[in-house]
């Protein structure tokens, strides 16, 4: 599993720039190169899309980049495994009003690898407690967010915000956690 990641060192201004644009259909790479070369410069890092949204490039480390719209972010992870190679998570979310995350992992190549090998994602049941009379939960809406200042991924359970007032006030009681936190251990977030 392993082999399909390369064994040099990657940053994430590499992963941003090399990001397909298939999956980042509103911003080209002369824009990535732009958002990056402003963000160097210590100016505003802004640049318009092809729907002339305003894109914000607001964080950029080695390991870490923030791309953010009006109603959606990407963040971008560079994550070290333990044999010296690396491999990219990607979490997009999307607020409308209520954010919903989805998170993928990449080799450096842009591969899609299993995300089930590097992260085991909480369910809605762990979220609530057991034996609770509630109401019919369609749908569910996790947020997710990593810190690059500890390297921690945090997984929100943002459902609640999609109900009714009063199929709020009968879950509220229920909802024992509303934040999930992992950390990477240089094979997966535990």
């Amino acid at each position: 599993m392993f082999a399909a990641i390369a064994m040099h060192a990657q940053k994430a201004k590499d992963a941003f720039i090399s990001l397909p644009e298939s999956m980042l259909l509103d911003l080209n790479n002369n824009a990535r190169l732009d958002l990056v070369d402003l963000y160097e410069a210590g100016q505003e890092a802004i640049v318009l899309n092809s729907f002339k949204d305003s894109i914000f490039l607001e964080k950029l480390t080695d390991d870490y980049f923030y791309l953010k719209t009006e109603a959606s972010s990407i963040q971008g992870i560079v994550l070290r495994m333990i044999n010296e190679s690396s491999l990219y998570c990607l979490i997009q979310t999307a607020c409308a009003p209520i954010c919903d995350s989805r998170i993928e992992f990449y080799s450096v190549s842009w591969n899609q690898l299993n995300s089930d090998i590097f992260i085991t994602p909480a369910t809605s049941a762990w979220f609530l407690n057991e034996n609770e009379n509630l109401p019919t939960l369609d749908i569910s809406l996790m947020q997710w967010i990593y810190d690059p200042e500890t390297s921690s991924l945090r997984q929100i359970y943002n459902t609640p915000q999609n109900l009714s007032k009063e199929d709020q006030a009968r879950i509220l009681h229920a909802v024992k956690n509303e934040i999930k936190e992992y950390k990477w251990n240089s094979i997966r977030f535990e």
